[in-house]
């Protein structure tokens, strides 16, 4: 802006030479470049804010983390197998079928959805509980992903009458070896602490549009 009081000059020309410019994503107050060894744990409850923690590790490429994420879904949802005596009917009188629920679980996950920002950042944090970190909870052996949080989002469908019966006997539709142990995640559904607040609103947005005939 000009200094002469009867002048007034706005420029809008970027002046800054030999700076470092950040153009990738940034986590709390970290910036993760090329090659740094830090790895970002966010930890998100019902009605608190997140709490980020930075260890060392690796960073995940962007690209990376997206071929992750459709691999997992791809590998989750190919295992749904629900017995039709399990599912009912859309409201156009559509019989729902395990592929149709498979879309739903994707769709939840932000894969094929286009969520707003708010749902795409609540996502995120549920992928961070998928396939990243959950205390207490171990992947099996050649899975990318937690059996726990899997039959979490699935016991939400089960809670809104998307998919009905005994919760072992929908656990083995999906994982066949699964216990009565792994089942219980079924009943717990998204009530844990660890779940981002909100994220029924989310998922009541795609059981809608299931619901609807949409997909």
């Amino acid at each position: 802006m000009s200094s002469n009081k009867d002048e007034v000059k706005i420029y809008n020309e970027n002046h800054m030479e030999n700076c470092n410019v950040f153009q990738g994503d940034i986590y709390g107050a970290t910036f993760p470049l090329p090659g740094a060894n830090v790895t970002i744990n966010q930890y998100y409850g019902k009605g608190q804010k997140p709490k980020t923690e930075v260890e060392e590790g690796n960073v995940e490429p962007a690209e990376a983390r997206e071929r992750r994420k459709l691999e997992a879904t791809r590998e989750i949802t190919r295992r749904f197998d629900f017995n039709d005596e399990m599912l009912g009917y859309d409201n156009r009188g559509r019989r729902i079928t395990s592929d149709r629920v498979a879309v739903l679980f994707s769709k939840c996950l932000g894969i094929g959805s286009y969520p707003s920002r708010p749902y795409r950042l609540m996502i995120e944090q549920v992928w961070v509980l998928l396939i990243d970190t959950r205390k207490q909870c171990t992947k099996r052996p050649g899975e990318d992903y937690f059996r726990q949080t899997v039959l979490n989002i699935v016991g939400y469908f089960v809670s809104e009458g998307i998919i009905c019966g005994a919760k072992l006997d929908i656990a083995q539709c999906i994982f066949a070896d699964a216990d009565a142990n792994l089942a219980r995640n079924i009943e717990r559904n998204i009530e844990s602490a660890v779940f981002p607040e909100g994220l029924a609103e989310m998922l009541d947005l795609y059981i809608e549009k299931l619901r609807n005939g949409e997909f």
